[in-house]
């Protein structure tokens, strides 16, 4: 059914009209069908006698800069133009709510609730900004809630309009604007005003939010606009007691009168909001309640006693004092990943790898003190990570194409250092402290290019990556496990567990220094004695220290340092006075696509997300039913298995062991759940009966690794892929099964092909499809009871990689997750008896990013993840750093 609008007939080729969505000040909103490509659209006609006074080049004109905004939170524009003598422009139809009709609905927010809608707004405002765009009408009407995050929507439009109506705006009298979000100079008209009204806006909408109602109201917009320009807000803890200090003053230097007193960035604003008193401007006064000196001084004296019972603990409990940590800054805060941190060895800059997905990242060099980043390297078409200082702080060492690379400081012609081999590519590589010697990483070797040029392989363990040498040059303290934690490819920040461990440069030994219970990462040597290092053992991502004797072996438990840091990989300073660290959040949720019926390709806006939540999903899969979906999620701190109605609904929590939990795979009567687990120490099966019964473990292999089990169709078997030996490395995987017989005991594993990963069962239970291949280039089906596999895909050197393999319910077609060169994600199909394949959907938006290989299918939907990653780079000075050294 299509809606009679005067637009109807002007735009029938490209856009069928089927109802209004509502009224603005500026515009009528449409909800409509994109013929062209099967979405539903908003689209939003101007007002015709604003049409009339702005005209249609103009404002078209205006537009374009809009159109190139792409970020998580801004609602992206697909398409503008005039019709029947009307503007238009058309966004994409977002289910879900306003900020005003929850406020309307519910008043006030839950404090976390609106300052996480601040700060989202907030990172969608900082990346505009960057890129000369301001949205001058940012109100609760324009913040869209989907899902658990905002979106921002007419971004530039009220700007575009403004300047392509220039003075005829003026003279008829029109204004662009809310009265209430409106910063002073903006409403003075002042037509130099810049970013900074964004700024007073969503200082206003986060007061509105916390508060119930904006900073100023009246009966009419010109007393409130009176207000605006004349009175100071009311202090916002005398209305709301519970509103901490610090939020109070982040709101109201965000209203002050004059653009200069305010925030210099919307990100000033962002991290104000949730920063430390001390990280407050000087303009941040609270206006009512307790003085900020008075309220200064108690937090600091709280602070400093805290530290001093801390401090004095520690030296009663530990011979040796532990560091604390003083003032934290952030270096970088643009949108996207700033991961890798190095600080230079006299702590005065920071280089860094950044982009907006793991896989196109370049290394930039900035002062801590600020000033502008400095790109190492001119060409950015190779993605360049990892970097590492040269011990006399005069080159920076980084990975690209496989190989290690080196660069003069602050930019130049690259040296290549060293080239990756046969066995893999180089994962870590950092100068010795006598600035001569490099040691490097591949796959579970360790190897040490000498003085003369010559490397010679010094050890062996598993997944060997983000080592740091010893102060004397004789050890390197090394992660084992979870290579992809930190690898610039799209499992960057994977959750598996990993552990610590001590190479000895001159025999080869490996010292084992933590368990494999948790994810332990990015050692640091303190001094001689002592490590710092990342880990997730007690909740969040934190600064750990631990103690080594002479020999090099642990000397009692790490202890943390700091609470909810989320720190991804950190870099200590030759003096060890500073520390650098990247602040690192990754959430990904399940959604739902119908599979599309005709040939072709289909956009993901038609999805719906399923699972909700500020979680990182990693595994997903379906019941054989379609009614549950059962999947990983770290909500609780660790990686526990959850299920969920595929419909959507309440999920139900199924696993709280303290261990990491993945892959979960219902059984076709849907009384049991398959999975691996890191319960043992070592990666294997595990069955879960729902009805409250013992957990079976399925395999026993301490010399290798079960991967992702999948029940047969009558229940009987698990299938699955083992990595040989202790190494995470998909081309060297093996498809096994096991089967239960009548009694219910569990046969050991026998190897079914003896290469392929990530085996699925056909409908029937007749076949078994594999792949071969980190990335497979090749997919193979074989019967399901015995003999070889046929292959059915070769992807040659040019075709997509596979990534996840899946069947369709009538067992007639394969279904493929794949990557493109630059990271985007996408669906592919071919015929199970083998053939042409063909997209089925592409994530081109980059608002919805579908980063992990995971894929599932349904009898009517695909599901997926959409991912969201973000990193800034943080320094922190280190206290009691010389007692430490």
């Amino acid at each position: 059914m299509t809606f009679d609008t005067p637009l109807t007939t002007a735009l029938a080729d490209r856009y069928r009209i089927e109802r209004e969505l509502g009224q603005g000040g500026m515009a009528i909103v449409y909800l409509a069908e994109d013929v062209r490509h099967h979405r539903r659209v908003a689209i939003k006609v101007l007002h015709p006698q604003l049409s009339a006074v702005i005209g249609s080049e103009r404002f078209l004109k205006e537009i374009e800069l809009t159109a190139n905004l792409q970020h998580p939170h801004i609602l992206p524009l697909f398409d503008s133009g005039e019709a029947g003598g009307l503007l238009y422009y058309v966004m994409p139809y977002v289910e879900g709510e306003t900020l005003r009709t929850r406020l309307e609905r519910e008043r006030q927010l839950s404090i976390p609730d609106a300052i996480r809608i601040a700060r989202e707004v907030a990172d969608a405002l900082a990346y505009a900004h960057t890129h000369g765009v301001v949205h001058r009408d940012v109100k609760p009407e324009n913040v869209l809630l989907h899902g658990n995050h905002a979106l921002v929507a007419d971004f530039g439009i009220a700007l575009a309009v403004e300047e392509a109506g220039g003075s005829r705006m003026t003279q008829t009298g029109m204004s662009i604007g809310t009265p209430q979000y409106m910063a002073p100079e903006q409403a003075m008209g002042d037509r130099a005003a810049d970013h900074r009204v964004d700024i007073y806006a969503l200082g206003a909408v986060t007061y509105e939010m916390l508060v119930g109602e904006p900073p100023f109201t009246g009966l009419t917009s010109q007393a409130i606009v009176a207000k605006v320009m004349t009175e100071d807000p009311k202090g916002l803890v005398i209305q709301r007691r519970s509103i901490p200090g610090p939020v109070e003053a982040a709101v109201l230097t965000a209203l002050e009168k004059l653009p200069a007193d305010r925030f210099a960035t919307a990100t000033e604003f962002a991290q104000a909001l949730t920063s430390a008193p001390a990280m407050l401007p000087r303009s941040a006064v609270p206006r009512a309640g307790l003085r900020r000196r008075d309220w200064f001084l108690t937090a600091a004296g709280g602070l400093a006693l805290a530290a001093a019972m801390f401090w004095l603990g520690a030296r009663v409990a530990r011979p040796t004092p532990t560091p604390g940590f003083g003032r934290a800054a952030p270096v970088t805060w643009d949108y996207g990943l700033e991961v890798h941190p190095a600080v230079s060895p006299d702590g005065r800059l920071v280089a860094y790898a950044a982009g907006l997905t793991a896989t196109n990242l370049r290394v930039f060099v900035r002062p801590v003190s600020g000033g502008r980043s400095v790109p190492l390297v001119e060409d950015s078409t190779q993605t360049q990570s990892s970097p590492r200082w040269s011990p006399d702080g005069t080159r920076v060492l980084f990975l690209s194409r496989g190989g290690a690379f080196s660069v003069p400081s602050f930019g130049g012609p690259p040296r290549q250092e060293l080239a990756g081999r046969r066995s893999g590519a180089i994962n870590w590589a950092a100068w010795a402290p006598d600035g001569e010697r490099i040691a490097y990483a591949i796959a579970d070797s360790i190897f040490l290019r000498e003085t003369g040029g010559a490397s010679r392989f010094v050890a062996r363990a598993h997944e060997l990556s983000l080592c740091s040498w010893s102060p004397d040059g004789g050890r390197l303290a090394c992660a084992s496990g979870n290579l992809q934690y930190a690898l610039a490819n799209q499992q960057f920040g994977n959750l598996s567990p990993s552990q610590l461990v001590v190479v000895h440069v001159s025999d080869g030994r490996v010292d084992t220094l933590t368990d494999r219970a948790a994810s332990n990462q990015s050692p640091v040597w303190a001094g001689p004695g002592r490590l710092l290092f990342i880990s997730n053992r007690h909740g969040p991502r934190d600064i750990y220290a631990l103690d080594l004797d002479a020999s090099g072996t642990a000397r009692g438990e790490p202890v943390r340092l700091t609470t909810g840091l989320g720190a991804h990989t950190i870099s200590l300073a030759a003096d060890g006075r500073r520390i650098a660290y990247a602040a690192f959040s990754a959430t990904s949720n399940i959604w739902a696509l119908p599979i599309p019926s005709g040939g072709e390709a289909v956009s993901p806006y038609a999805a719906e997300q399923v699972t909700h939540g500020n979680q990182l999903v990693e595994s997903f899969t379906v019941s054989p039913d379609g009614q549950w979906l059962l999947y990983d999620s770290n909500l609780a701190g660790n990686a526990d298995l959850y299920r969920i109605p595929a419909a959507g609904g309440e999920p139900e929590r199924l696993t709280t062991d303290p261990s990491d939990d993945f892959f979960p795979d219902l059984s076709p009567d849907g009384r049991e759940v398959a999975f691996h687990s890191w319960r043992t120490g070592n990666r294997e099966i595990f069955v879960l009966p729902l009805d409250g019964g013992p957990v079976q473990q399925v395999t026993v292999t301490p010399n290798r690794q079960e991967v992702g089990p999948k029940w047969s169709p009558d229940g009987r078997t698990l299938v699955y892929f083992e990595f040989e030996g202790p190494n995470d490395t998909l081309a060297r995987g093996s498809v096994w099964t096991s089967r239960r017989d009548d009694q219910g005991a569990w046969s050991a594993p026998e190897r079914r092909q003896a290469r392929g990963n990530w085996p699925a069962w056909s409908p029937d239970g007749t076949r078994l499809v594999y792949g071969i291949g980190s990335v497979a280039n090749r997919v193979h089906v074989a019967p399901a009871a015995s003999g070889d596999g046929r292959l059915v895909y070769d992807a040659g050197a040019a075709g997509p990689g596979v990534e996840q393999l899946s069947w369709s319910t009538d067992a007639r077609t394969l279904y493929f997750k794949s990557h493109d060169a630059n990271g985007l994600g996408e669906i592919w199909a071919f015929p199970a008896s083998g053939g042409p394949i063909r997209l089925v959907t592409r994530f081109d938006d980059p608002s919805r990013p579908s980063y992990r290989f995971n894929m599932a299918v349904g009898p009517r939907h695909f599901y997926f993840s959409i991912d969201e990653r973000q990193s800034d780079v943080w320094v922190m000075d280190v206290t009691g750093a010389d007692d430490a050294r």
